[in-house]
């Protein structure tokens, strides 16, 4: 019986790497610019060559080093949402910039001081990281420790990152490389990613989401043979993610943390994952990480929606979980919403104000198995509330259950949960 059958929205990886590592360690971080080291490898055909269309998809964009504007996107980044937007009220690209959308991530919005980095914001136009670059050869590139890497566009079948602390910001991967990492980390201590964009190189804007919704209402959005599958530390780099812009995927399986030196998931947008009409990809946004015995982690203030049959934040294995914090977060659609693991020996977890909107349709639930330890393991749930709106996709709920708290059971009721 596979893994999927005994935990319906679940999964074991099936991918080409490991990574989620868990331990202890620290490192300091200093920040410098400097120039890299570029290898850039010819490599041989993909192995997938005869499963990819020769011809082009309908009307895509052509990719360029500085792609299309996102629909519905102002000018100049949104530092705060306008006055009057309400967690509960708003709803990601529904111009009021509350939540994290396409008005306020990705390398296009980057603002000046992004990260505290003293770089001015978004010139207006990329630059290729080398010449020659395609997104049927992999790319291989090389920095000396705590260098930051500003404003470029890297095309591949695969980006392989070397080089500790790095930091990349206003940044464009882009590629297709099917059930495969399109980037690959080999760092020891820390990666960081702020405000960049990773998307297939095949589509400016994915397929099916006109800019005004969270993710495409309908499936299958951006095709199999037109994606990529993975972001991947392949070492113990912790990362740090912040207003990126992430879509076309099937997950980002990065260390969740180490005592003292959490992963820090803050201001993304991750939606619109691959092929969701089929199952062939296990759909995950943070995640998954299958072993357990993953944290800390701090998740807080991000867009997780789109259609797909696994998790939105996928901690799938039975092992302890421990000082996770998901706080604040629009989420909307997958299988299950959240999977805190599959046993009930997750200990301090933190689950608060965050939205739980029934925007878009789901397979299953908004918690796996209602596995929740409560206070008894140190753990606290508290002001989750439903949004629900005439139309929506889930409709396990009605616009009368607007505005409920979500219980950790799936319950929706008018007074919060205290366990």
């Amino acid at each position: 019986m596979s893994g999927t059958e005994r935990h319906p929205g679940l999964h074991r990886r099936r991918g080409p790497a490991r990574a989620w590592w868990i331990g202890s360690g620290c490192a300091g971080t200093a920040v410098v610019l400097a120039a890299a080291v570029l290898f850039a490898t010819s490599g041989s055909t993909p192995r997938d060559t005869a499963a990819r269309p020769s011809g082009p998809i309908s009307s895509p964009p052509a990719p360029t080093a500085s792609a299309a504007s996102p629909p519905s996107a102002p000018a100049t980044p949104s530092a705060s949402a306008p006055a009057g937007a309400t967690a509960l009220g708003a709803r990601p690209n529904d111009g009021s910039g509350y939540w994290p959308d396409f008005s306020n991530t990705g390398y296009q919005r980057t603002p000046a001081n992004a990260g505290g980095l003293g770089k001015g914001g978004y010139p207006g136009r990329l630059t290729d990281h080398t010449t020659g670059m395609s997104a049927t050869r992999p790319l291989r590139v090389e920095y000396p420790d705590n260098s930051v890497i500003a404003f470029q566009r890297f095309l591949s079948l695969k980006v392989s990152i070397y080089g500790d602390n790095l930091t990349f910001v206003g940044c464009l991967f882009e590629g297709a490389d099917p059930n495969d990492n399109l980037v690959q980390i080999y760092s020891e201590h820390t990666i960081t990613f702020r405000y960049s964009t990773f998307k297939p190189s095949a589509y400016a804007t994915p397929p099916g989401n006109d800019g005004t919704v969270s993710s495409a209402h309908a499936p299958p959005g951006t095709p199999f043979d037109r994606s990529w599958q993975l972001v991947t530390t392949m070492k113990e780099a912790v990362a740090v993610m912040d207003h990126n812009d992430i879509w076309g995927n099937a997950g980002l399986e990065m260390v969740t943390g180490f005592a003292g030196r959490p992963s820090r998931w803050t201001n993304n947008y991750i939606h619109d994952l691959a092929d969701t009409a089929r199952d062939v990809y296990h759909h995950d946004g943070i995640g998954p990480q299958s072993e357990g015995d993953g944290g800390p982690m701090v998740i807080d203030h991000n867009t997780i929606a789109s259609l797909g049959n696994t998790n939105g934040l996928a901690l799938q294995g039975d092992g302890v979980y421990d000082g996770i914090a998901f706080t604040n977060n629009y989420v909307s659609g997958w299988g299950y919403a959240l999977s805190i693991g599959v046993k009930d020996n997750a200990t301090n977890i933190t689950v608060t104000g965050n939205v739980f909107s029934a925007e878009l349709s789901q397979l299953y639930g908004f918690l796996y198995g209602g596995v929740w330890g409560g206070r008894a393991r140190g753990s606290t749930w508290r002001d989750n509330r439903l949004q629900v709106r005439a139309g929506d996709g889930n409709k396990r709920h009605t616009p009368a259950d607007n505005g409920r708290f979500l219980w950790p059971s799936g319950d929706a009721r008018a007074s919060d949960y205290t366990g």
